[in-house]
């Protein structure tokens, strides 16, 4: 990799991994209707007039349904689940288990397409990374009922990531990645204008939590995919997809340096399985075909929390 696409991936990792811990902190007095209708707004104020000057809308007025419901499963839905759950446990822990998306895209992808039997890696894989979910939550967490709902929705959010990459690669692998992602930061903003408004506190948030979500739509989202397809562009999308593994380490790491949370062994543990896991369960067995490219628009899993 150049020099230039280091930076890029080393860049675009640390956004990204830092989301978690921007989305802890904005969720302290922003309720989570608002923190997704703030940040995507935010994030379409600046890819949306960069779609406009490149034509990256081109085509795809006939692609609005599956446009449409990418959104929901990839940014919408997701983003409030991952707020809603980080109301009720740690930045490092979301981190974490949104890193199941690749465990989950090799799960339905095996039932939906079946192109080829599962190999022994890549059941090796899933056992080892749904092992560490469980490891997280059985030796990370104190038991109470809030923080495993909270962990039920950020792993939701995790699924709806699969999901929407399988739909992507489907439907719109071929539509200007660009458009795709600024069509979808709009659409989320729109869909949660009503629920933020009913939303809206009593009093002025905290100063840190309105720089928390002003940080996420600015840098987290709309110069973070900006950053992202620059390095698609230098180094391909298989490097760039590599920052699906490094958000957790980075989400951890800060998690612990800057909100204090603890180092559990559950969640040293818990990122160890699950990112072999999905190593493992996404590999490319000898002999077979290789995996289908990472759809270039939903590559970092795009908001977590992308």
């Amino acid at each position: 990799m150049s020099r230039k696409g280091l930076i890029l991936f080393a860049a675009t990792s640390l956004i990204w991994g830092s989301s978690f811990l921007f989305i802890r902190v904005a969720v302290q007095d922003i309720t989570p209707a608002t923190v997704v209708f703030g940040r995507t707004l935010l994030g379409a104020a600046i890819l949306v007039p960069l779609a406009l000057r490149t034509r990256a809308f081109r085509g795809l007025g006939s692609k609005m349904l599956v446009v449409t419901v990418v959104t929901l499963l990839d940014m919408a839905l997701p983003t409030f689940l991952t707020a809603w759950g980080e109301q009720h446990i740690t930045s490092s822990a979301a981190g974490i288990l949104t890193a199941t998306d690749p465990l989950f895209t090799a799960l339905l992808a095996l039932w939906l397409i079946r192109a080829e039997a599962v190999s022994r890696t890549q059941f090796l894989g899933l056992v080892i990374g749904f092992a560490g979910v469980v490891a997280l939550l059985g030796i990370g967490f104190s038991g109470g009922a809030g923080e495993f709902l909270g962990a039920a929705a950020v792993l939701l959010s995790a699924l709806g990531y699969a999901a929407s990459g399988l739909l992507y690669r489907r439907w719109l692998a071929d539509a200007p990645a660009l458009g795709v992602t600024a069509l979808m930061t709009a659409i989320s903003s729109a869909i949660f204008l009503v629920p933020a408004l009913a939303d809206l506190p009593h009093r002025l948030p905290g100063g840190d939590s309105i720089t928390a979500l002003v940080v996420l739509g600015v840098v987290n989202t709309g110069i973070a995919y900006w950053l992202f397809y620059a390095l698609i562009d230098e180094a391909g999308a298989a490097t760039a997809s590599v920052i699906t593994y490094v958000m957790p380490v980075v989400a951890l790491g800060l998690g612990v340096a800057v909100l204090g949370e603890d180092l559990t062994v559950g969640a040293v543990l818990g990122l160890i399985l699950i990112g072999a896991g999905a190593w493992l369960a996404t590999a490319h067995r000898p002999g077979g075909r290789p995996p289908p490219e990472p759809p270039k628009s939903l590559g970092a899993k795009n908001l977590p929390g992308a």
